[in-house]
């Protein structure tokens, strides 16, 4: 990289609110390093205990969501591999990452999300309370927690949840980019 890449990508980073970036390896000592300097962040900014919870949680909830749908990277011996990014737009802050997922979970992914834009946050409320009391192995087999990260994000964000799937250049058959975003 050249350093006026660098500049630009540190400019645009700044001009854009980013307090936190990471993208790379998602191991556990990498998400627990990335935690505990992402705390310090928020102290720094002085983020108040309830959004400074709800944006820590959010955080947990989307690696947590990489971890489980990224493929293994074989560059990394197997760790998965994402990115994310926590900013603050006037006075609100914003977290997003990014991911791989394989094609087979797109349209899971979406039946999920989908939803979750046009409910209110008494209605989100009361689906996490319900997916709280169900078995979630017996309607999805693959999500941990059949879509209950989804509903905590969306439960904790002011605004509905921004997503986006898209073909990754080069493995188009094979996989999609999953961008996911939320408002503090």
């Amino acid at each position: 990289m050249h350093i006026d890449v660098f500049s630009a990508f540190r400019e645009t980073a700044d001009r854009n609110g980013i307090l936190f970036y990471y993208s790379g390896s998602l191991s556990q000592n990498v998400i627990g390093a990335m935690g505990d300097a992402l705390k310090q962040r928020l102290e720094s900014q002085d983020a108040k205990g309830t959004t400074s919870r709800k944006l820590f949680s959010s955080f947990i909830e989307m690696v947590q969501n990489a971890i489980h749908y990224s493929p293994d990277d074989p560059d990394s011996k197997g760790d998965k591999v994402g990115s994310i990014a926590v900013g603050k737009h006037e006075e609100k802050y914003f977290i997003m990452c990014g991911n791989l997922v394989q094609k087979q979970h797109v349209a899971r992914i979406r039946e999920k999300l989908e939803p979750l834009k046009s409910m209110s946050l008494d209605e989100i409320k009361q689906a996490y309370r319900a997916q709280l009391k169900t078995d979630n192995t017996k309607d999805d087999a693959v999500s941990k927690g059949a879509g209950l990260g989804f509903l905590t994000l969306a439960r904790d964000s002011t605004e509905p949840i921004e997503y986006a799937l898209l073909d990754a250049p080069g493995h188009e058959n094979e996989l999609s980019c999953f961008y996911l975003k939320a408002i503090i």
